[in-house]
């Protein structure tokens, strides 16, 4: 045991020969022992102290021995000619920020592009040049296209090709339950993630497919079918453009798919809503007669096999692009409102 001090372990004062120090009145041996505890603790946590710097060292080069080993990365000259961000300027947000002009882009673009598209595309149905172009390349298989989603969704087998959808004489039970199959998946999953769009979607589609299948005859399925040309050409139409307002982030946004699904919707659409909308008044327009290799028209057909009239014929598919060109005016003005902000600058 190391000898005693000269002076009180407390306050200081010079150590007397009694047991208790006359300035402040502690006892010396409680006082050294109550510094040598505190001593101690010191050296204790001067030691873990420094145990835990020594592990910090190590961890620090195990880093960096381990980014040594990386791929290294490329960083552009102008990129690293940048000064180091103020920290002062933290949270604040400029208006030249890629950020910011992205989404005014964006706003911008679902203001005009939509009303440019039909303007656009109304022009060119209307040229007998562009016409032909654009029923080859995307009007015809749109409208093939809806053929056969009308014969699914009756419950028949359809195969489209670039002329002619080729349907089966009787409906298909495997079809049936495909189609059920498919748009039950569809209702199971929004529930189960709590996508009520999708839940909505399918439990509508589903009604759709069993009604067409289980209520409508086959005479009246066979004839929704060919009304399903020009109608399927106006709905999928739609639904194409309607793409263009997926939210950023989006496969069909982060491709630029949407811009190639709106010039074809718009085209497909707007083949159809002008032939039929220009019917009402001259009904020259319809397509009337016979297609080598096909057979009737889809009028010819629903006049003289199925005994529609041609008035009904006309207030039908006129009915389908009103409804197609109402639900895409509510999508225009929806998107427009989420936006309305940026808009506003």
């Amino acid at each position: 045991m190391s000898p005693p001090s000269a002076t009180c372990p407390r306050c200081g004062a010079p150590r007397v020969a009694g047991p208790e120090c006359p300035a402040c009145g502690v006892i010396y041996l409680r006082a050294e022992v109550r510094a040598a505890t505190q001593q101690a603790e010191a050296r204790d946590r001067e030691a873990r102290e420094a145990a835990q710097r020594a592990a910090e060292d190590q961890r620090a080069a195990l880093r960096e021995a381990l980014e040594a080993h990386t791929v290294p990365t490329f960083v552009s000259p102008l990129v690293a000619a940048q000064p180091e961000p103020d920290p002062a300027m933290e949270g604040i947000t400029f208006h030249g920020e890629h950020t910011g002009d992205e989404g005014r882009l964006e706003a911008r673009l679902r203001l005009a592009v939509l009303p440019v598209a039909l303007g656009i595309a109304w022009i060119a149905v209307r040229s007998p040049g562009f016409q032909g172009l654009l029923r080859i390349f995307f009007t015809m298989p749109v409208h093939e296209l809806g053929h056969a989603v009308t014969a699914w969704f009756c419950g028949f087998s359809a195969t489209p090709t670039l002329w002619v959808t080729h349907v089966s004489d009787e409906r298909s039970t495997f079809m049936t339950l495909v189609l059920s199959g498919l748009l039950g998946a569809l209702v199971w999953q929004g529930w189960k993630r709590r996508r009520w769009t999708w839940l909505g979607v399918g439990a509508g589609l589903l009604a759709v497919h069993w009604t067409g299948r289980f209520v409508l005859t086959q005479t009246q399925a066979q004839a929704l079918f060919f009304f399903g040309g020009d109608a399927g050409l106006m709905v999928l139409g739609a639904l194409l453009m309607a793409t263009f307002y997926v939210p950023p982030g989006h496969y069909l946004h982060r491709h630029q798919l949407r811009w190639g699904f709106l010039v074809m919707g718009a085209a497909a659409f707007m083949d159809g809503f002008e032939q039929w909308w220009a019917a009402r008044r001259n009904v020259d327009r319809i397509p009337f007669g016979r297609i080598e290799g096909v057979g009737l028209s889809d009028p010819s057909a629903l006049v003289e096999t199925y005994g529609w009239t041609v008035g009904n014929i006309i207030r039908g598919y006129v009915t389908v692009g009103i409804v197609c060109l109402v639900a895409l005016a509510v999508l225009y003005l929806v998107s427009l409102w989420r936006v309305r902000d940026v808009l506003r600058g």
